[in-house]
C-alpha cells in the first residue's frame, strides 16, 4: 500500500456508485456502451422514446395497474377533484374536459393506495397525465389523417389483454373495475384504438434504413470520435455515502496533489491506481474507464479528458461532485460503423418519432389551460 494513502487501506466506497463507475461498467458490455453513447447523438440532445411514452409512463388505462398487488385497497389517502366541465386542454376542435382528466387521475390515487401524496407528486402526475392526453390525441389525429387504421378485432383482442392484466395484477374484476373508476368499455377500447393508431402512425413514419444511418455517420463523423481514459478518484464520500467534512476534503486533495506528482514523475499509474484509487470498479485495471464520447461523464472531467493528447496525465487534480481524480488518456478512435449501426437506427428512428410529435402539436395547436 502506498505510503500517500495514510488510514485508507480500508476505506474504498461500495456503496458510492460514481458517474464514471457507472461508464466503466457499460464499457464491459459493447452493446450497452453503443447505446449510451447514442443517446447523445441527434442534434446534441437525446433520442426520445416516444412509443414508452404512450404505454409507460402514466398510470391510467394501461400498464400502471399491472404492478403491485400489495399496495393498500383501501380509500385512498390521496385524493383530488376536478371540475369536469372545465376545459383543461384541448387538441384542434377536441377539449379535454375535467371530467375526462379525472378519469386518468383516479386511478392513479387508488393505485397508491395508503401513501400520502406531497403536492408536488400530484402536480408532476398531473403534468404527466395532461401531456400524454394530449400528445395521445394529436398523435391519434396525424394517424387518422395519414388514413392509418385499425379493426375491430385488433381493438377487442388489445381490450381483452388489457383487462386480463387488471384483472391478475390488480385484484379486481373487469366489472368492478369498470365501476370503481366510472368507466364503461366503450371508453377504453377507444382510448385502446387511439394508443393503437399513433402508435401504427408512429412506427409507419420512423424507419431508418442502413443507408440513411451510415449517411449520417459518414456526415457526422466527429460525434462518433471517443477516447479512452484512466482515473485514480480520491472520494468525497465516505463508506455509508455521507460527504465528508471541508477540512477532510482538503486532506483528499492535499493526497491527490501527491499521487499527480508522482504520476508525472513516472510511477506507474496503473500501481498508483490499484493501491489508491477510490473507484473500486476500475482499480484492478488500472483505473481503466474505457472508451467514451463526449457527453457521458462530468463536464469538468470531460474537458481535462479530451483535451490531452494519448498517454499524456492531465497536469491538475479535476475536481467533481465525486472527489478528486489523476486522469489519463490512454486511446483515441472513431467508433466503426458496424459497431454503431444498430444503436444509432435506434436513435434515427426516436428522433423522427420525436419529430412527429412536434408537428403534431404544433398543427393541431394544442393548448394547455391547468
Amino acid at each position: 500500500m502506498s505510503q500517500d494513502k495514510p488510514n485508507k487501506e480500508n476505506e474504498n466506497i461500495d456503496g458510492v456508485k460514481t458517474k464514471e463507475e457507472t461508464v466503466n461498467h457499460s464499457h464491459k458490455d459493447n452493446s450497452e456502451t453503443k447505446e449510451g453513447k447514442l443517446k447523445k447523438y441527434i442534434d446534441g440532445k437525446r433520442g426520445k422514446t416516444i412509443l414508452s411514452m404512450l404505454f409507460v409512463a402514466i398510470i391510467g388505462i394501461g400498464a400502471g395497474f399491472y404492478v403491485g398487488t400489495d399496495v393498500g385497497r383501501n380509500l385512498p389517502a390521496t385524493h383530488k377533484s376536478y371540475t369536469k366541465s372545465q376545459v383543461l386542454a384541448s387538441v384542434g376542435d377536441v377539449k379535454i374536459t375535467g371530467e375526462d382528466f379525472s378519469k386518468r387521475m383516479e386511478p392513479y390515487f387508488y393505485y397508491q393506495g395508503l401513501k400520502k401524496l406531497s403536492n408536488e407528486e400530484i402536480e408532476s402526475q398531473e403534468v404527466n397525465t395532461i401531456n400524454y392526453m394530449t400528445n395521445l390525441e394529436a398523435l391519434y389525429k396525424a394517424g387518422k389523417e395519414a388514413k392509418i387504421t385499425v379493426t375491430n378485432d385488433e381493438v377487442d383482442s388489445n381490450y381483452s389483454k388489457t383487462m386480463s392484466s387488471i384483472e391478475s395484477s390488480f385484484n379486481l374484476t373487469e366489472d368492478e373495475f369498470l365501476k370503481r373508476f366510472d368507466l364503461t368499455k366503450d371508453y377504453i377500447k377507444e382510448s385502446l384504438k387511439k394508443e393503437m393508431v399513433a402508435t401504427k402512425y408512429l412506427q409507419d413514419n420512423s424507419e431508418v434504413s442502413e443507408k440513411e444511418a451510415k449517411n449520417y455517420y459518414n456526415n457526422n463523423k466527429e460525434e462518433f470520435f471517443e477516447i479512452r481514459a484512466s482515473h485514480i478518484l480520491i472520494s468525497n464520500y465516505d463508506e455509508e455515502g455521507n460527504e465528508l467534512s471541508d477540512d477532510k476534503k482538503k486532506e483528499n486533495k492535499a493526497l491527490a496533489e501527491r499521487l499527480l506528482k508522482r504520476a508525472l514523475n513516472g510511477d506507474s499509474f496503473d500501481d498508483l491506481a490499484l493501491e489508491n484509487t477510490d473507484d473500486t470498479y476500475t482499480a484492478s485495471s488500472g483505473g481503466d474507464l474505457g472508451y467514451f464520447t463526449k457527453g457521458q461523464m462530468d463536464e469538468s472531467f470531460e474537458d481535462a479528458a479530451f483535451s490531452l493528447k494519448v498517454d499524456q496525465i492531465y497536469p491538475k487534480v479535476v475536481e467533481t461532485n465525486y472527489g478528486y481524480h489523476i486522469i489519463k488518456k490512454t486511446g483515441e478512435r472513431y467508433g466503426d460503423f458496424d459497431d454503431e449501426k444498430e444503436s444509432l437506427i435506434k436513435t434515427l428512428s426516436n428522433n423522427k418519432q420525436s419529430t412527429l410529435l412536434e408537428d403534431a402539436l404544433e398543427k393541431y395547436d394544442v393548448k394547455v389551460n391547468m
